[in-house]
């Protein structure tokens, strides 16, 4: 048996294993009731949702062209992360000048562009790097400084219990914080702390991989938000390595530190995306809230697999984090034309999406539980309450969905509806197997047609789409740095009531589903004007217009909350 096949029977006991625990998780026969979200801003800012870009070596003048390539393909890019190696040496925190010269500068010129900039690093010092000897003369270093050889040298751990070696520590760090940047990417060498055996850390403390960990990916976490604000963040592991290599699931963060991970490096190939859907969905045991994959994977061998690439786009765009990155090629353009329009179409998606995640993902915390959460059926998950998504793990473009019980509607074609039961469907390229409970509210940002939510009149609004049913349904909307709104409606009968609290945003509900309405009013009672198109609408400060089976509302004003009663 070859190693590749030996892999692919392994992480298929790995979907085995997530199906098992599916089981016993949260049903999606209706969406679960649960307390009134609070509304107060998340830990995290909105901007880890957006698409990120990668490479896995570069330098100041690769990284910048790779952007400008996304960008003027009209792929959007939220963020970058600059990997190793950026620094003179590993754990000097020194850009290196022969690689980024003009750090500082090329840090300002990303913000301007609304990009954010992550950097590498890990908690080691290697014995090449500038500071090695300094930290080891002073003991700041667990195990009196013994060095092991890890995956990217031969160093030492930084001591996070001596209150000294962590002041030296940050101020190392200060070097690029104090050049602005948005966070870290911070690299899986902390189980290397078992090859001291044992640890020891100031005072001859013996100290334990899971104490290392927690204390070295915390104070990332803190440090940079205490020294630049809560919108940083650090990118880590949240479970990687369940089934596919070593048989059993290894927790790196934990969940209060980590709202922008990724689940480790994986293959390019199909099994490799089998991998990462193994741990993403391990990760949801551990209650983690925002992370996501290495689209088309972190290792190559040279090859390019074009429907591998595609599907786990797609599968992206359904995570919270939506990140491409790593050795091979990456940039969907240079495959086909095909696959860049995909691409770009499923980014867009994404960025639609990030109101519905972002809300949904802070709920999720609230209420300690996931928001990737495994569902009965071979790598099955609802992303939230209301989005039902069953990647691609295989190749073909069929796929064998469990539905829930209840109706759900085809994403990408809402005359297609199916209930529960199995079925076995068909997705081109274009498509992709997601489905939206009926009953269901979800915010989108939309600012084009490319998905089918709306168009450029949508831009300035955030577009409510709702599938009612019979009964009242709520939608906690959150908002950064500032308390949120409730979303909500009751349909009963021949009418349809529709209220939200006081937001800044201008709303734009898309109702599908109900008749055209006999008669609109808000809570005054004053009737809404019906316009004859959605350019007409939006120029409105409040209105409805029919557009076959679709009714539009706009409320460019919504700072004291509002309502919309609907008679049919």
């Amino acid at each position: 048996m070859n190693e590749r096949v030996f892999f692919r029977i392994i992480s298929y006991l790995g979907a085995l294993f997530i199906f098992i625990s599916s089981l016993t998780g949260i049903s999606a026969g209706s969406a679960p009731a649960g307390p009134d979200p609070s509304l107060e801003t998340p830990v995290w800012p909105a901007w880890v949702h957006e698409h990120w870009v990668w490479e896995n070596t570069g330098t100041q003048d690769t990284i910048r062209n790779l952007v400008e390539d996304y960008l003027d393909n009209d792929i959007p890019v939220g963020a970058i992360i600059i990997d190793n190696p950026w620094a003179t040496g590993i754990g000097t925190f020194v850009p290196d000048p022969a690689l980024y010269p003009d750090m500082e500068e090329q840090i300002k010129m990303y913000h301007d562009k609304d990009i954010r900039v992550m950097l590498w690093a890990t908690c080691m010092v290697n014995e090449d790097a500038s500071n090695f000897q300094e930290g080891k003369d002073k003991g700041y270093y667990l195990s009196n400084g013994k060095t092991v050889k890890w995956w990217s040298g031969k160093g030492a751990f930084l001591d996070y219990t001596n209150p000294e070696a962590v002041d030296w520590w940050h101020k190392q760090m200060d070097i690029v914080l104090d050049m602005g940047i948005d966070g870290w990417k911070v690299d899986g060498a902390d189980p290397y702390v078992m090859l001291l055996m044992p640890a020891t850390g100031f005072g001859d403390r013996h100290v334990t991989w899971k104490e290392y960990r927690n204390a070295f990916y915390r104070d990332f976490f803190e440090y940079t938000r205490e020294k630049l604000g809560n919108d940083r963040v650090i990118s880590a592991r949240p479970v990687n390595d369940v089934a596919l290599r070593i048989g059993l699931p290894l927790v790196f963060t934990e969940r209060d530190v980590n709202f922008a991970g990724w689940v480790g490096d994986n293959d390019n190939d199909w099994g490799g995306l089998r991998h990462a859907l193994n741990d993403m969905l391990a990760s949801s045991n551990y209650n983690f809230v925002s992370y996501g994959s290495d689209i088309g994977g972190f290792r190559s061998e040279g090859e390019k697999y074009k429907d591998v690439f595609i599907r786990w786009a797609q599968l992206g765009a359904f995570c919270p984090v939506m990140e491409n990155g790593g050795s091979g090629e990456h940039r969907p353009w240079m495959y086909d034309t095909e696959t860049a329009d995909v691409y770009r179409k499923f980014v867009n998606l994404h960025h639609e999406l990030i109101p519905y995640i972002y809300s949904q993902a802070a709920y999720s915390y609230e209420l300690v539980k996931p928001t990737m959460r495994p569902q009965p059926g071979i790598y099955q998950y609802l992303l939230g309450d209301d989005i039902l998504v069953a990647p691609f793990f295989q190749e073909g473009n069929s796929r064998t969905v469990v539905f829930p019980k209840g109706e759900w509607i085809d994403m990408f074609d809402e005359t297609k509806t199916y209930t529960g039961g199995i079925r076995k469907l068909e997705f081109g390229f274009d498509e992709f197997p997601a489905f939206i409970r009926k009953g269901a509210i979800i915010p989108l940002d939309v600012t084009n047609g490319a998905n089918g939510h709306g168009s450029e009149h949508s831009a300035g609004y955030t577009t409510v789409l709702m599938y009612p049913q019979s009964g009242e349904k709520k939608f906690g909307l959150y908002e950064e740095n500032e308390k949120g709104s409730m979303l909500s409606y009751t349909k009963g009968g021949d009418s349809l009531t529709v209220n939200c609290t006081p937001t800044k945003r201008a709303l734009l509900f898309k109702v599908s589903g109900e008749p055209a309405p006999a008669a609109v009013k808000n809570a005054s009672g004053e009737a809404l004007t019906r316009a004859a198109s959605m350019e007409a609408l939006v120029a409105t400060q409040a209105g409805y217009f029919v557009d076959g089976g679709v009714t539009w509302y706009a409320i460019k004003d919504a700072s004291e909350g509002m309502e919309i009663q609907v008679r049919y």
